[in-house]
């Protein structure tokens, strides 16, 4: 079911980008079939088997998620990544900068909301994602301005506030 899935995913798109070049069902060539069907298949391989870990697909195919991930995409992540690129702009002129690299205890239950925060905060100007430990799903983050003292652990809140809450409602 899972080699199926990636087969499908990779295969749409490749039809949708060749479409209207062929005449097999007015639309491909029976070469661009073939090979269209014969990479989805190598891609859905190696995808499937090596790449995307098996508890992640499971996140992506709930069509409830991918709604709630969109929305956040369009509304949240957008608004954040505009307030980081300001900040980041008033940081680089004004010269304060105090960059620090802190482990981040997400306390996240999939590892599907862990991947995507680490994303999330990695796209957002001033923060880069290192290293994610995989079994508690806690992120170490470089940040351009650590606002707290040495030795006072760092909260989600304090790298990705809009991004936390959005991960936390959509994947717990």
């Amino acid at each position: 079911m899972r080699f199926l899935y990636i087969f499908g995913i990779t295969l749409i798109p490749y039809l949708l980008l060749t479409a209207g070049s062929g005449q097999v069902l007015l639309f491909w060539s029976a070469e661009e079939l073939i090979v269209g069907v014969a990479l989805s298949l190598i891609f859905g391989g190696i995808i499937s088997s090596v790449i995307i870990p098996r508890n992640v697909l499971v996140d992506v195919i709930n069509p409830f998620k991918w709604i709630l991930a969109t929305f956040y995409m369009i509304g949240p992540f957008f608004l954040s990544l505009l307030i980081a690129n300001i900040e980041v702009m008033y940081r680089i002129i004004s010269g304060r900068i105090n960059p620090a690299i802190v482990r981040v205890e997400t306390g996240l239950n999939s590892v599907t909301g862990a991947y995507f925060l680490a994303n999330s905060i990695t796209l957002s100007p001033g923060t880069l994602t290192i290293d994610m430990d995989v079994e508690n799903h806690d992120l170490y983050i470089h940040c351009l301005n650590w606002k707290k003292e040495e030795g006072q652990p760092a909260e989600p809140r304090d790298v990705a506030l809009f991004s936390y809450f959005w991960m936390k409602l959509i994947y717990g």
